[in-house]
């Protein structure tokens, strides 16, 4: 048979841990606003819960976003769930320490914190991709859990 996907992402362990105690250090030194890993949804969730929690918009490059291999397509980056990933947000002043921190973990700046309640997603050409309401957004993830 031939099953398209089917590849468990693999957790490489002492990497997993380097970055874990890195990201802990910058937390510590109260240079993390807020994080939330990409092991449910992939970046795409992680973003919308974020925006959620917080009451504020995002505006997210997915041309910026690290990857492993060659991805040639939006929806796989922006909903690929990966083990050991995290979507952290740092306000700008704070950037360079916590990229000194970071060390040589793969770290990037794939977008902002807005203040309109708007979730805003370029795809790998640059080219808005959404544009949709953190209101729309909240209704859709909560829909399925109403009986």
């Amino acid at each position: 048979r031939s099953f398209t996907g089917n590849r468990v992402p693999r957790v490489k362990p002492e990497q997993a841990k380097k970055l874990m105690d890195s990201l802990s250090t910058a937390t510590g030194k109260r240079l993390v606003w807020a994080c939330h890993d990409c092991s449910e949804g992939g970046i795409g969730v992680a973003v919308a819960e974020m925006a959620f929690a917080g009451g504020l918009g995002a505006t997210i490059h997915l041309k910026a976003v690290p990857l492993g291999e060659l991805i040639e397509r939006d929806d796989y980056i922006l909903f690929s769930e990966s083990n050991s990933r995290f979507l952290v947000e740092v306000a700008p002043e704070n950037r360079d320490k916590f990229e000194e921190i970071m060390g040589d973990n793969s770290v990037a700046v794939i977008g902002e914190v807005t203040e309109a309640e708007v979730l805003e997603i370029y795809g790998l050409k640059e080219s808005k991709i959404a544009a949709v309401s953190l209101s729309e957004l909240k209704e859709a993830w909560q829909r399925p859990l109403r009986w």
